[in-house]
């Protein structure tokens, strides 16, 4: 059971009793159809991206999701060196169990030039919660220079009380901003990985416990940075024993641990915004936001100035002057 704009989705009961004989009035959650939606209504990817998965999922919902296959009917468009873009496949994922371990299962849609039949799963009876669609963009040369890609819901059909969110229509875009794609930051010995911590420990707490001899010996802080979400991971020593399991092949190895910090990012014009959460020593969840400046030295490499993080209260969680170079991974 999924629940999160409760006050949407709640079921009303109460009584109306000023006077006697007065009848009992129920609003039921039955009322409200499933609402499916992108899961978000842009992306964008480093021009020499060969594919991009678009998401769409079911909405807050109370009760099983619907036993009645869906039929969607949509539009897909590309323009300038997305001109050839086409559907490759569109897949939803069923948890079940292989060998007492719990394993992933990848399942195919069926789709055509013009619809997407979504089926109700023989295991789980009901249709899948979410689903991707593999966008392939078929380029001409090594990346896109320009051009972007338009997919549309056009229309729904089914037997059960679903419909489509009012926004039915995802755009693609290069992305081609400064910081886009994967960088490394190399740490110069314990007082570089001191300074880390100084700032970026404000925000983590499991990377302020962290001592310097427990960290990875290739000492490197990597970063991610996509479509509004940036990623920050540091590799540590310790290890831990990871089974993975999909469409029924189980496979277990050992993989070391990584600290990371996660965030919603926007850098223009040498200056750069990034927002999230963090936990504080009570354990309580607040938001923060860190501003600072970027520079580019060359194309490959990038310095970032961390000015100021403060959280949703006010209060100041770092403020100086925190400078470090990433280089293109």
């Amino acid at each position: 059971m999924k629940i999160s704009n409760i006050f949407f989705l709640i079921t009303l009961l109460f009584t109306v009793a000023c006077t006697d004989g007065e009848p009992e009035i129920e609003v039921m959650d039955e009322n409200f159809p499933f609402r499916l939606q992108f899961g978000s209504e842009e992306g964008a990817a480093l021009p020499n991206a060969e594919d991009y998965d678009v998401d769409i999922e079911f909405a807050d919902y109370l009760d099983d999701l619907p036993s009645e296959q869906i039929v969607l009917t949509y539009s897909l468009s590309g323009e300038g060196d997305f001109a050839g873009v086409t559907i490759d496949e569109i897949l939803y994922e069923y948890e079940g169990e292989f060998q007492g371990v719990e394993c992933v299962y990848e399942r195919e849609i069926i789709f055509d030039g013009s619809t997407i039949t979504l089926p109700v799963d023989p295991d789980m009876g009901t249709v899948p919660e979410e689903f991707k669609i593999v966008l392939a963009f078929n380029l001409t040369g090594d990346e896109a220079a320009d051009g972007s890609v338009e997919f549309e819901i056009a229309g729904l059909t089914t037997g059960a009380d679903v419909l489509f969110n009012a926004i039915t229509t995802f755009e693609y875009e290069i992305l081609d901003n400064d910081l886009a794609g994967e960088w490394v930051a190399e740490l110069n010995g314990e007082s570089d990985f001191s300074n880390l911590v100084a700032a970026l420990g404000t925000i983590s707490s499991d990377l302020a416990a962290l001592d310097f001899s427990e960290i990875n010996a290739d000492l490197e802080v990597k970063f991610e940075f996509e479509f509004e979400e940036m990623k920050m991971e540091i590799e540590l020593e310790e290890e831990e024993e990871v089974t993975e399991c999909e469409n029924g092949e189980s496979e277990t190895e050992m993989e070391n641990l990584v600290v990371e910090i996660e965030a919603e990012y926007d850098a223009e014009d040498g200056e750069f915004e990034l927002e999230g959460s963090y936990f504080n020593e009570d354990e309580e969840e607040l938001d923060f936001l860190m501003t600072g400046e970027y520079t580019k030295e060359t194309d490959a490499t990038i310095t970032f100035t961390i000015i100021n993080i403060i959280n949703e209260d006010g209060d100041v969680l770092f403020d100086g002057s925190y400078s470090f170079t990433i280089e293109e991974d």
